[in-house]
C-alpha cells in the first residue's frame, strides 16, 4: 500500500489531504485548520486516475468557512441598528443658537445604550451642549420625563406585547421661544416643561395618537395633528381645540398622506407664519386614489391610499387662515389639479407664501409666489428637464425678502444659483463636474453660503463655503468620508455627523472654520475589536464602452491575489442609491465583512442610474429600468472573470430594494452569470409600485408600455437554473408582497421554484432584532451552502 500526503493552501486555511489506495480501493480524508473543522471520509472503488481528477476538482471548490448558528458575529450584526439608535436623537438648536439639545437613550445606570426590544421602550433623557464651550449637561432626566408622561388612570400591564409604555415615551421635543421651557411630546400626549422649576404641565392628553407637534414662533401656541386635523393648544391655559374642519383618512387637513411622506419628502403639511398670526396648510384628498390592503397575520387588514401607475394621484389644496378664526383663503395653484406640491414656505415678510408646483410627469418645476391675503399667485421661475426633475430641499430666502438660493441640475450637475424675486439670475455660485448634495445654511452677517458636495470625490460628502457673489470657494471639513451638517441659527457653529467605511457615525460640534468645539453624546470608539474590518478597497474599472466605473472590493484576511475566491456581487444602483461610498455601511456591510472573514470577496459597482455622479449618469434608466444597470453589472462580471482572485464558477449576487430587483434580473436574464442569488424586498412588476416613483423615471404605463413590460424580469422566469432566495416583509408599504408572489407564480408555471423568507407583521425585513438575526443567519447559510 502506498500513502501520499498533500498540504494545500486554500482560502487562507491549510488543508491536509491523505490519499490511500491499493489499486482498487481509495480513501480520502480532509481536515481544515484555522476555523471550523470538517472531516469527511470517502470510500469507493475507481481507478486512481479518476479519483485524483475528482479530488483536484473538489479541492478547487472547498466551501468557505461559515459561522456557527447563533454565533457572536451574527448577534453583533443584528444589534447594529439598535446601536445606531443609541446615538443622540432629535438634535435641535435653541432659537438663539447658543445651545443644542438632544435626546439620549439611557440605562438605569445612566450609560448610553441601545434598545433590544421590538417596542423600543428604553428610557430617554434630554441633554444640552453649550455651543461656545462644548460643555454638556442634562436638561430633563429620565425620571422627570416619566413623570411628565405618566398616565395616572392606567394600570401597569404584564403583557410583553402591550405598547402602552412605548406610547408614553418621549418622541420629540422643541424649545419654546422666549421662555426657558421645552415642549415634550409622546405619541399620545404633549407636555410643557419648565427648565427653571423642573416641573411639567400637561397640555394635551387623552390616549389618542397625535403627530407633528409644533410651537408657534412667539411661543404662545402649540399645534399638532389629531384625527387627521390641525388642533391648537394655548401654552398658558392648556386649552386645546380643533382648528380645521374634521379630517379623515381620505381627506387629511394639514397631514401628508403616504405618497407625500414617502415619495415627496413632505413630513409636515402645515406651516406657521413668522408672526404667528396665521397657518397655511395642505388639504390632501385621497378619495379617488387606489387603496391597498396590508393584511396582518391574524387576518385583519390595514388600508392604505396607494396611487398606482396611471391611476388617480392625491388632489391637494392649499389654504391660509388666521389663528383667531375667519374664512380660509384658498391659494391659486393653477387650473391643473393633476400636480404635486412638494414644498411650501412662508416668505420672510409673513404676507406671502412660496410654493413649488411639480407637473405629474415631473419634468417641470414651477416656483410660485402667492399673496396670503388674496390667494393670487404668480410664477417666479420655471425649471424643466428632458428626463425628470430631482427634488431637493435647498430653497432658501435671504432676510432681505428680495433674494433667494436655488439649486438646479440644468448643467448636468446640481449647482447653487442666486436669484431675485423677479426670477432674474444674479449669480451662479458653484460650477464643475461635481454636485451640491445639500444646502446647510447661510451666515448673512458674512455673506457665506455653506453646503455639502462631491467636489473632492463622488465617494465623499464634504462641507464647503462660498460667498453669495460666487467668490471665496473653500473646503471646510477635511476628514475623508461623509459629512452631514446643520448650521446653527447664529451661523457660526455646525452640527457635523461624520463617518467613513471604517468608522461609525460620530457627532461633533464645529466652528464655522471647521475646527472642533467638541463631541456630542457618547460617540462610539473609532475602532473596536468586534468591528475590525477586512480590507476595503475602492477601485476604478472600465466598462465595455471604455468609461470609468467606481467599484468596491472587500477581501478576506491574508488575501492572496493569485488565488481564486468565491465572490458575492452586491447590487444597489438605482434612483437615489450609491453602493460605492466612503461611509459607514451599517449592518449590511458588517455582514459583508463577516463573509469576507470567512473566505469570500464582496464586490460592488456604481452602475449607471446610481446617484452621486450627476444627472446624466442617472439618465440611462429613463423609460426603462434594468437595461443599462444590468449592462454595467455584466461589465463588472467580465472584470471579475479577468481577475485571478475571482473564482469564475462561484459568483453570487445580492441586493435589497432596488438592488433586490436587479438581483432577480441577474438570476433570470441571459447570459446567466451567477451561481446563487439573494433578493430582499424585490420589485418584480413596476405596475405594483406607486405612481410618484415609477412615472418619474419610466413615465406613463400606457404610452410607454414596452418600457414598463421590459423592465420586469417575470418573462425570464424560465431561465432560472441556480438557487434563489427571496425575503419579504408582509406589511411592507412600499414593495408589496404581491411582487414576490408573482415571481413565485411565474417560476412555478415554468417548473421552477425559489426559497422565500417571510417576515409576518413586519413593515421591513430589518424591522426588529429577531428578524435581523434570522435574516443574516439565513443569508450566511444560503451563500455558504450554494457558493
Amino acid at each position: 500500500m502506498r500513502c501520499r500526503k498533500l498540504m494545500l493552501h486554500h482560502d487562507g486555511a491549510y488543508r491536509r489531504i491523505m490519499i490511500r489506495h491499493d489499486h482498487s480501493r481509495v480513501e480520502v480524508s480532509r481536515k481544515v485548520y484555522r476555523g471550523a473543522m470538517v472531516i469527511r471520509q470517502l470510500s469507493f472503488r475507481l481507478p486512481a486516475v479518476f479519483v485524483l481528477c475528482a479530488l483536484s476538482c473538489a479541492i478547487q471548490r472547498l466551501p468557505a468557512q461559515q459561522p456557527q448558528k447563533n454565533s457572536p458575529a451574527i448577534e453583533h450584526i443584528a444589534d447594529e441598528r439598535d446601536r445606531a439608535k443609541a446615538l443622540p436623537e432629535n438634535l435641535v438648536w435653541s432659537p438663539d443658537g447658543r445651545n443644542l439639545g438632544y435626546i439620549r437613550t439611557v440605562t438605569s445606570e445612566g450609560k448610553g445604550t441601545q434598545s433590544s426590544s421590538k417596542s423600543g421602550s428604553s428610557p430617554k433623557e434630554i441633554w444640552s451642549i453649550d455651543a461656545a464651550t462644548g460643555r454638556q449637561q442634562p436638561l430633563v432626566s429620565a425620571s422627570e420625563l416619566a413623570a411628565a408622561f405618566e398616565d395616572k388612570n392606567s394600570q401597569p400591564s404584564l403583557d410583553e406585547h402591550d405598547d402602552s409604555a412605548r406610547r408614553r415615551l418621549l418622541k420629540e421635543f422643541a424649545w419654546i421661544p422666549g421662555r426657558h421651557a421645552l415642549l415634550l411630546a409622546s405619541s399620545v400626549s404633549i407636555t410643557l416643561f419648565d427648565l427653571d422649576a423642573h416641573s411639567s404641565k400637561p397640555l394635551v392628553t387623552g390616549g389618542k395618537e397625535l403627530s407633528n407637534p409644533r410651537v408657534s414662533p412667539d411661543g404662545r401656541m402649540i399645534s399638532f395633528i389629531l384625527d387627521h386635523s390641525i388642533w391648537l393648544a394655548d401654552t398658558a391655559t392648556g386649552t386645546a381645540r380643533a382648528w380645521t374642519d374634521a379630517g379623515s383618512s381620505e381627506l387629511r387637513e394639514g397631514e401628508p398622506d403616504w405618497a407625500y411622506r414617502q415619495e415627496l419628502g413632505l413630513h409636515s403639511a402645515y406651516w406657521w407664519s413668522p408672526d404667528s398670526s396665521s397657518i397655511a396648510w395642505l388639504e390632501t384628498d385621497d378619495r379617488a386614489v387606489d387603496k391597498y390592503a396590508l393584511r396582518n397575520a391574524n387576518g385583519t387588514e390595514q388600508w392604505l391610499a396607494y396611487p398606482k401607475p396611471g391611476g388617480a394621484i392625491p388632489v391637494v389644496h392649499l389654504f391660509v387662515r388666521t389663528v383667531s378664526g375667519g374664512k380660509p383663503v384658498r391659494i391659486d395653484l393653477g387650473s391643473d389639479a393633476n400636480v404635486y406640491i412638494p414644498l411650501v414656505q412662508w416668505f420672510p415678510d409673513g404676507k406671502h407664501l412660496v410654493i413649488e408646483r411639480l407637473s405629474r410627469n415631473q419634468k417641470t418645476l414651477d416656483l410660485l409666489l402667492a399673496d396670503a391675503g388674496t390667494g393670487s399667485a404668480q410664477t417666479v421661475l420655471t425649471d424643466t428637464d428632458a428626463y425628470w426633475i430631482n427634488l431637493n430641499d435647498s430653497l432658501l430666502f435671504l432676510k432681505d425678502s428680495h433674494r433667494f438660493l436655488w439649486t438646479s441640475e440644468r448643467s448636468g450637475y446640481r449647482h447653487l444659483y442666486l436669484y431675485d424675486i423677479s426670477g432674474k439670475q444674479l449669480a451662479q455660485l458653484t460650477r464643475g463636474n461635481w454636485e451640491v448634495t445639500s444646502l446647510a445654511g447661510v451666515d448673512e452677517t458674512t455673506g457665506a453660503v455653506y453646503f455639502t458636495a462631491t467636489e473632492a470625490s463622488p465617494l465623499e460628502r464634504q462641507l464647503y463655503r462660498v460667498k453669495t457673489d460666487g467668490s471665496g470657494f473653500t473646503r471646510i471639513t477635511q476628514q475623508k468620508g461623509t459629512h452631514n451638517v446643520r448650521l446653527s441659527p447664529s451661523g457660526d457653529r455646525f452640527l457635523d455627523t461624520w463617518s467613513n467605511h471604517l468608522t461609525r457615525p460620530r457627532l461633533e460640534l464645529l466652528h464655522a472654520d471647521g475646527s472642533k468645539v467638541g463631541p456630542i453624546g457618547d460617540n462610539p470608539p473609532v475602532e473596536t475589536a468586534a468591528d475590525q474590518p477586512s480590507h476595503v478597497e475602492f477601485l476604478t474599472i472600465k466598462t465595455h464602452l471604455g468609461a470609468d466605473m467606481n467599484a468596491l472590493r472587500i477581501t478576506p484576511p491574508n488575501f492572496d491575489a493569485a488565488h481564486p475566491y468565491p465572490v458575492i456581487f452586491y447590487v444597489a444602483g438605482g434612483p437615489g442609491e450609491q453602493a460605492v461610498r466612503d461611509v459607514w455601511g451599517g449592518d449590511i456591510f458588517m455582514w459583508f465583512d463577516l463573509m469576507a472573514q470567512n473566505g469570500y470577496v464582496v464586490f460592488a459597482v456604481d452602475n449607471r442610474g446610481s446617484s452621486g455622479y450627476g444627472h446624466l449618469y442617472e439618465e440611462p434608466i429613463h423609460l426603462r429600468f434594468s437595461a443599462s444597470e444590468m449592462a454595467d453589472i455584466r461589465d463588472g462580471v467580465m472584470y471579475l472573470r479577468s481577475q485571478p482572485w475571482a473564482d469564475k464558477s462561484r459568483l453570487g449576487i445580492c441586493g435589497w430594494g432596488y438592488g433586490g430587483f436587479l438581483a432577480v434580473h441577474g438570476m433570470l436574464d441571459r447570459p446567466l452569470m451567477f451561481k446563487a442569488g439573494f433578493a430582499g424586498s424585490p420589485v418584480t412588476d413596476w405596475h405594483l409600485y406607486d405612481a410618484v416613483f415609477t412615472e418619474r423615471y419610466i413615465e406613463d404605463p400606457t404610452r410607454n408600455q414596452h418600457g414598463w413590460l421590459s423592465s420586469s424580469p417575470l418573462d425570464n422566469a424560465r431561465n432560472l437554473n441556480a438557487p434563489l432566495l427571496l425575503a419579504q416583509a408582509t406589511l411592507d408599504e412600499k414593495t408589496h408582497l404581491e411582487n414576490s408572489l408573482m415571481l413565485m407564480d411565474a417560476l412555478l408555471d415554468k417548473g421552477k421554484y425559489a426559497d422565500m423568507l417571510l417576515f409576518p407583521n413586519r413593515r421591513d425585513i430589518f424591522e426588529d432584532r429577531a428578524s435581523r438575526k434570522i435574516l443574516f443567519q439565513r443569508l450566511t447559510d444560503f451563500f455558504s451552502r450554494n457558493l
